[in-house]
């Protein structure tokens, strides 16, 4: 397996369990009454901090091969399935930021705005990551 495909293997895994833990946490700090902000703004640190360590821990994964070369930089075969996946996760993205920008400060307010634009960039990333995993898996021919 390929350093690239280790890291977004690791890097998807990490963009699903985090925020899955975030909204978890979220919901039962809103169930148990009403957090200050500051909690709020603990629970939102401890998520990104922990996306920074994953992401951390990801990229510096050994390599399982000695052949492997150990540098990080893709071919062209790497840089085509980056630019094609990074295109529709740039859409995904726009359309969340859309509905958090146009359409969701007319009925909500706060930190609902906030919850909301970081499910966007949640999913962007994990339509990003898994449509690289797809062609790594594919052989990267579109």
């Amino acid at each position: 397996m390929l350093k690239r495909e280790r890291f977004a293997w690791a890097w998807l895994l990490g963009l699903i369990v985090v925020p899955l833990l975030y909204f978890m946490a979220v919901a039962a700090a809103e169930r148990a009454g009403d957090p200050s902000p500051l909690a709020r703004i603990g629970l939102l640190a401890a998520a990104l901090s922990a996306l920074a360590v994953v992401a951390l821990a990801a990229r510096f994964l050994p390599s399982t091969s000695a052949d492997e070369p150990s540098r990080f930089e893709g071919d062209e075969r790497d840089q085509h399935i980056e630019r094609h996946s990074s295109s529709v996760a740039y859409l995904v993205l726009m359309a969340g930021m859309i509905v958090v920008g146009f359409v969701m400060p007319f009925s909500k307010s706060g930190w609902q705005l906030v919850h909301a634009a970081f499910l966007a960039i949640v999913a962007a990333e994990v339509v990003r990551y898994g449509m690289m995993l797809l062609a790594y898996r594919r052989g990267g021919h579109d």
